[in-house]
């Protein structure tokens, strides 16, 4: 599948997160700096929403229970075994675009 368009980098400050719905999928965007990451958005735990987490450094906390994920690469601090879906993300001009594949 090809990059789909998602947001406007101006939507997003840095250090913040939205919520992308596309195809009954929600996936977490994340802006650290001027980069930008995409995750699933529901937390392995129970499924807690991403994107309404608190972001410290390159970690993402569920506000339901606290699971931490890194959001460059999904992975957790509590396992190994433990990781978020991640997607590509590209920037051209002002527009964010994701690879759902």
């Amino acid at each position: 599948m090809p990059f789909i368009s998602v947001a406007k980098v101006n939507e997003i400050p840095p250090g913040s997160a939205k919520l992308i719905e596309i195809n009954n999928l929600e996936i977490a965007l994340f802006r650290l700096g001027d980069e930008f990451y995409a995750t699933s958005n529901l937390c392995l735990h129970q499924a807690g929403p991403l994107a309404e987490g608190r972001i410290e450094g390159e970690q993402v906390i569920c506000p339901w229970h606290h699971w931490r994920f890194n959001i460059k690469d999904g992975t957790s601090p509590l396992s190994p075994k433990l990781k978020l879906k991640t997607y590509p993300v590209k920037r051209e001009d002002d527009q964010i675009w994701i690879d759902l594949a």
